[in-house]
C-alpha cells in the first residue's frame, strides 16, 4: 500500500519527508494542497490534519502531522537505518538538532517569510526592526556551522557517515536562505554543506519546484545561489 502524502512543494517541511520517501524508495501518491487557495483550511483536510499544516500522511489506517513526527515513523517502519538509527543513544544524538531545527534552523523561513513572501504576495509591509532580524538570523547560521557542522570538521549534521533525517530538514529549511539573498561568503561551511546536499540527486529532485520560484521572484539572484541551483 501506498503511503499519501498530502504537501505542498514551496513548504520546507513537505519536501523533507518527500525526499525520504524517494531517496527510501517508498511507495506514495502525491496530493498537492494548494496553499495560495486556502485548501488546507477545508474540512476534507483538517480531518488528515487538524491544524491544517503540510505535510501529512495517511498510511492505511495511520493518518499522521507533523514533519519530524513522519519522517522518524517512515524511517522506522520501512527500517531505513541510516536516516534514523535504531539505537536509542545515536537516536538521541539526532533529536538534539530536530528538537533544535524547530527554533533554529527555522529562522530562514521565518525570516523570509515576513521580509519577502508577505511583502510580495500579500502586500503586507516588512517589520520595522530589519537589522534586529537579520542579526538573529546571523547568529542562528553561525551557530548551525559550529554546532551541527563542527566548523566545518562534519560533512553531515552532527559526524554522521551518511545523510539523516536532521540532513533533510535541514537542508530544505537551508534552501530558503536562497530567497533571502544573502551573501554566504561569512558562512564558508554552511555554503559547503548546501552545495554538498544538493549534488544528492534526490534532495535537488525535489527542490526543483523551490528553484522556479525562487529564480522568478528574486531579483539580482546572487551568483553564488544560481550556481547551486543549476
Amino acid at each position: 500500500m501506498s503511503i499519501q502524502l498530502y504537501f505542498n512543494p514551496i513548504s520546507q517541511p513537505s519536501r523533507a519527508v518527500h525526499a525520504l520517501l524517494v531517496l527510501g524508495k517508498i511507495p506514495h501518491d502525491l496530493h498537492n494542497i494548494d496553499l495560495m487557495k486556502q485548501e488546507q483550511n477545508t474540512p476534507e483536510y483538517r480531518k488528515i490534519s487538524p491544524t491544517g499544516n503540510v505535510p501529512s500522511i495517511v498510511d492505511g489506517d495511520i493518518v499522521l502531522f507533523e514533519s519530524h513526527t513522519i519522517l522518524k515513523y517512515l524511517a522506522k517502519k520501512f527500517k531505513l537505518e541510516k536516516f534514523y538509527p535504531s539505537d536509542i543513544v545515536e537516536q538521541a544524538r539526532l533529536d538534539q538538532y530536530l528538537d533544535w531545527h524547530h527554533t533554529g534552523t527555522r529562522q530562514i523561513t521565518l525570516t523570509a517569510r515576513d521580509f519577502v513572501f508577505y511583502p510580495k504576495f500579500f502586500g503586507k509591509p516588512a517589520p520595522e526592526n530589519k537589522d534586529e532580524r537579520f542579526k538573529e538570523l546571523d547568529w542562528y547560521l553561525k551557530a548551525f556551522e559550529e554546532i551541527f557542522l563542527g566548523n566545518g570538521k562534519h560533512q553531515y549534521i552532527l559526524g554522521f557517515a551518511e545523510p539523516t533525517i536532521a540532513d533533510l530538514s535541514a537542508i530544505c529549511e537551508l534552501a530558503t536562505i536562497f530567497m533571502l539573498n544573502i551573501d554566504l561568503a561569512p558562512y564558508p561551511h554552511l555554503h559547503q554543506y548546501i552545495k554538498h546536499m544538493l549534488t544528492i540527486p534526490e534532495v535537488k529532485q525535489v527542490h526543483q519546484h523551490t528553484f522556479g520560484f525562487t529564480q522568478k521572484f528574486t531579483e539580482n539572484l546572487r551568483q553564488e545561489y544560481v550556481d547551486l541551483i543549476q
